[in-house]
């Protein structure tokens, strides 16, 4: 499965890749753009990892972006912005799980799983 890691921190993008290191998974990565319209990496990626930091706008734009594409990826927003407000604001924007950071990352591997089966 191809999937895209939008997250500024090299040491985390390691990170999340080091979790699946047991899945076959083909990475790509990219920092967050400035605007949602600037999306790189596979365009038909099978799950997206996001880093969704204040201010949510850029990632909330991206997530809807994501998700109005023919085939929209499982989405996975990770986020220190632990605030109701904001998880709420992140899952409608179309994300399929919320992990708060600082994460587990049986935590992270779990919640990938769970939304990849809802996704079949």
């Amino acid at each position: 499965m191809r999937v895209l890691i939008i997250e500024d921190s090299l040491v985390l993008r390691r990170l999340i890749q080091t979790c699946f290191r047991d899945f076959d998974f083909e990475f790509d990565s990219q920092r967050l753009p400035h605007s949602p319209q600037r999306i790189g990496g596979f365009d038909e990626a099978g799950m997206v990892l996001i880093g969704v930091y204040q201010p949510l706008t850029i990632a909330l734009g991206i997530i809807r972006r994501l998700k109005d594409r023919n085939r929209p990826p499982v989405i996975i927003a990770l986020t220190t912005d632990t605030r109701d407000g904001s998880i709420e604001a992140i899952s409608e924007a179309g994300a399929d799980a919320v992990i708060k950071m600082p994460f587990r990352p049986d935590e992270l591997r779990n919640a990938a799983t769970a939304a990849l089966d809802r996704d079949q």
